[in-house]
């Protein structure tokens, strides 16, 4: 197994270790949760750069990638949703979006037809991961350990409506990303999947 794809599936491997400190233990443990997310989110630029710059792709590599990022992104959701910060039915739309897309893509494979990407799916992602990283900055503000200050912005954050709002926003543009994403692919759905010379001369 060639290196990016090692550090790939440590992301996998660090996706429940990170939501058994931040939604399992008593009292969660988000210093620890934090930096868990941290190396898995460090991860994912580090495996792209490593697998450009040493020419190291692989299929293998490639189907993972992605998936790694969703399970992490995802399983965020998820404890955040555990420890009623956000609602369900709004982490529900983010999970269907991201199953959706993984099954799409399993499909295009299977049927020898690329799947295409957009630039709205990047806006979506860095909205999911910005709104992440200010949920658990603010929670790490929340620690004893940290000043007054930063408790109190942590406090002040989750007391509005503020996360709501926020997750609102990132909702929709899942929702939206998903519609798109659909649309522009709809031919993955409509072609004919490619066979094999032996498998053609059989079907003859």
């Amino acid at each position: 197994m060639r290196l990016p794809t090692q550090l790939t599936v440590l992301r996998i491997v660090l996706v429940p270790v990170f939501f058994v400190l931040f939604a399992i233990v008593e009292p969660p443990e988000i210093g620890w949760a934090v930096a868990v997310f941290a190396i898995a989110a460090l991860s994912d630029w580090w495996d792209g750069r490593i697998a450009r710059a040493m020419n190291l792709t692989s299929p293998l590599g490639a189907f993972l990638d992605p998936l790694a990022d969703k399970l992490l992104t995802d399983t965020a959701f998820i404890a955040f949703a555990w420890s009623n910060y956000i609602p369900w039915w709004m982490v529900a739309i983010v999970l269907a979006r991201d199953v959706f897309v993984t099954l799409l893509r399993i499909l295009s494979e299977r049927r020898g037809t690329p799947l295409r990407t957009s630039y709205f799916a990047k806006v979506k992602t860095f909205a999911q991961m910005t709104f992440i990283v200010l949920i658990l900055a603010s929670l790490l503000g929340e620690q004893p350990e940290m000043g007054v200050t930063a408790r109190q912005l942590g406090k002040g954050f989750f007391t509005s409506d503020l996360v709501l709002w926020l997750m609102g926003i990132v909702t929709v543009l899942t929702f939206a990303s998903a519609v798109l994403y659909g649309y522009d692919n709809r031919r993955v759905l409509r072609s004919q999947p490619l066979l094999s010379p032996q498998a053609r001369h059989e079907s003859v």
